[in-house]
């Protein structure tokens, strides 16, 4: 069985369309589906209460939210879906329990030019340095999940954290197709502004700066 754990908070805009398709897989019993909700203010847990298998409250933050998640999952595989990204149901069935961890290429939901771009480095920076991000739709097995003790606790960069950890142990199996993510970060903050700030980000994580000032800056 799959366990997909989806870290919310205000997505009622989002959530039914990411948990519809993803009811067949609930029927044939190959999956459940947890919902951890990080202090929504709007409807998302009511679209989401007879989509879901479990839904948890506790506060804001991935980290946090996606470990939660993880301690009641009964599934081998732990898949680690953001609300704004799709993912079909012949994507997760190609998950297989031999495949230590991992994640899927990713492309945005908007067709210009500038995202079908910015998609192409981003999987490329993922095959050269073996690792992946949130919108990637990471995979772990829950016996790994659990030896490195889940996502650091931070505030901000738990993907690149836990990526860290994993890579001790194998290297990624990157999966050959393409989670569809949304652009909305982009498109409300500007294309090229975003991009620069991410890699700002980014490198002052890698320097040492606490995650708690890079969340105040990544607002």
């Amino acid at each position: 069985m799959i366990s997909i754990i989806i870290p919310v908070r205000n997505e009622a805009q989002n959530i039914s369309k990411n948990l519809n398709h993803l009811q067949e897989l609930r029927r044939r019993n190959s999956c459940e589906i947890i919902l951890v909700d990080g202090g929504s203010t709007d409807n998302t847990i009511e679209i989401a209460n007879n989509l879901v298998d479990h839904i948890l409250k506790t506060k804001l933050g991935r980290a946090i939210q996606q470990n939660i998640g993880a301690s009641i999952a009964k599934g081998n595989i732990l898949v680690f879906l953001h609300a704004d990204t799709y993912i079909t149901t012949k994507q997760l069935l190609s998950i297989k329990e031999d495949k230590i961890w991992g994640f899927f290429k990713v492309k945005f939901n908007n067709n210009k030019i500038k995202y079908k771009i910015l998609s192409f480095f981003i999987n490329l920076r993922s095959m050269l340095y073996n690792y992946g991000t949130g919108d990637q739709v990471l995979y772990i097995e829950k016996n790994i999940f659990n030896k490195i003790k889940g996502f650091p606790n931070l505030m901000i960069m738990e993907d690149i954290a836990i990526c860290s950890r994993l890579k001790r142990i194998s290297n990624p199996i990157i999966i050959n197709s393409h989670a569809i993510t949304s652009s909305r970060r982009w498109d409300d903050h500007g294309f090229l502004r975003t991009i620069l700030k991410m890699r700002a980000l980014r490198f002052l994580y890698h320097i040492g700066v606490k995650t708690h000032i890079l969340k105040s800056l990544y607002k």
